[in-house]
């Protein structure tokens, strides 16, 4: 019966839906460009508010310097020089005087937050008659209402007099504000979160298995803290590490010595041929297994970066188990794109693709014996994805998880298969190590599928 579709990804973390979040960053840059901007803001009104009445007083300062001075160059002159000084006013300064009837209809001046004060300043400087309009008779203009020995006169002034005192560019302010406040927030958000980027980029490293690089220790008091703990944290696994290797090393030596001397006295031993080859299959059999023990444990090589051509790398791997010891009974095929390349280290590929093809010919045999593998890769936006799928029985859906750990092995394979229990490890392990991660998957018409997701040494 074919196994319901299942799956289980090597990092179960990564299998949980990916929710909208926003960074640590972009959190601490809107609050920080929010206060800021705010505080802007709410200064610019008071600075508006407090500089509206001095240059109301101001201006009106200016127009009752104007209107004084017409009213005494009107008194002085008499008869054809008042006109003469009539027409010059109109044509030079823009200035008309109109004597004022009472059935005039005059509005007052509609901007009552900055007209208020200007007209109360010109009543206190020209008297208790002054008055401010914007429209008289249906003419607009800037009117002031005055007197010259006891007779109303208005005297109208172009209206852009007082449009330059109204009309500023608040707007121009109001954007440079939110600039500066802008920059300030990116800056302080920057200079806030870089230890933490930092910290989660050496984090990271270290998840993969690379050596991640020193963090700063003068940093301020509770940071400072924090790095010199992750530094000590790093020094200690690196030690463990280099540790771990020369040991493993040495196990190897030790074993495989022996193991080569065993070899060598089968050979010479007297027994019948079907006796050799099996004693001889079981020292294979524990070779490999110290060999896949000391490849787990190593630490990550520092390899650089190179462009592989996966279809050739994919082939290079296939054409070694098609003239290997299981070759007639192994039907494999490969799917990859010509011209399908990835960025990383060629021996981690290859090592992959062995090892998915090494389960599947231990344990996707067919009931006749047959071993059915398909290989294929392709890109998906800035990752590899590798995917390897067999024929076989399959596995419980429920012991999914359980084969990406290392030294596991279903109950049934331990005495029939061999193995150490660490080829699926391993693949996840170096995955990691390159930005992705391994997935297992039962198809609904039954076998496993391996994919292998890997990300591009450059992003």
């Amino acid at each position: 019966m074919a196994a319901p579709s299942e799956a289980v990804t090597a990092r179960p973390d990564r299998a949980a839906p990916r929710r909208w979040r926003v960074s640590l960053f972009w959190r601490t840059f809107l609050l920080i460009a929010v206060v800021v901007a705010a505080s802007l803001l709410a200064w610019l009104q008071v600075f508006r508010a407090a500089e509206l009445q001095p240059r109301a007083e101001r201006f009106a300062g200016e127009i009752a310097s104007i209107v004084n001075l017409t009213r005494a160059g009107l008194l002085s002159a008499t008869g054809t020089a008042r006109l003469e000084l009539l027409g010059d006013l109109a044509r030079n300064e823009g200035i008309a005087v109109l004597p004022a009837e009472p059935t005039d209809q005059a509005m007052p001046w509609p901007d009552d937050r900055f007209g208020a004060p200007f007209e109360a300043k010109l009543r206190e400087l020209l008297g208790p008659e002054t008055r401010l309009a914007s429209l008289v008779n249906g003419e607009t203009g800037l009117w002031i209402r005055f007197e010259i020995d006891d007779d109303p006169y208005w005297m109208l002034l172009d209206p852009a007099r007082i449009a330059r005192q109204t009309n500023r560019n608040w707007l121009g302010w109001i954007g440079i504000a939110l600039a500066l406040a802008t920059a300030a927030a990116l800056a302080i958000s920057r200079v806030v979160n870089r230890p933490l980027a930092n910290l989660a980029l050496g984090i990271e490293k270290l998840a993969r298995g690379e050596t991640p690089p020193m963090l700063r220790e003068d940093a301020p008091t509770e940071l400072a803290a924090v790095n010199r703990s992750f530094n000590r944290m790093a020094a200690d696994l690196a030690a463990l590490e280099q540790d771990r290797a020369e040991a493993l090393a040495g196990i190897s030596h030790d074993i495989r010595t022996p193991l080569t001397r065993l070899r060598m006295e089968i050979e010479m031993s007297p027994v019948d041929a079907a006796t050799r080859e099996s004693m001889a299959d079981e020292i294979d059999r524990i070779d490999a297994i110290v060999r896949q023990f000391v490849e787990f444990a190593q630490p990550a090589a520092a390899q650089p970066p190179e462009r592989v051509d996966v279809g050739r790398s994919v082939e290079s791997v296939l054409d070694g188990f098609r003239h290997g010891p299981d070759a007639a009974r192994l039907a494999m095929s490969a799917s990859v794109v010509t011209g399908t390349a990835w960025r990383g280290a060629p021996t981690a590929l290859e090592r992959i693709v062995a090892n998915l093809v090494e389960n599947a010919r231990r344990y996707a045999a067919a009931p006749d014996g047959t071993v059915h593998v398909e290989v294929a890769a392709r890109r998906i936006g800035r990752s590899l994805e590798l995917v390897v799928r067999d024929h076989g029985p399959g596995v419980p859906a429920d012991q999914l998880e359980r084969l990406t750990r290392p030294f596991t092995r279903l109950d049934t394979e331990r005495n029939t298969h061999g193995g150490s229990g660490l080829g699926l490890a391993i693949v996840a392990r170096l995955a990691r190590r390159h930005g992705g991660d391994l997935r297992l998957e039962l198809p609904p018409d039954g076998g496993l599928l391996a994919r292998v997701r890997l990300g591009d040494a450059s992003t």
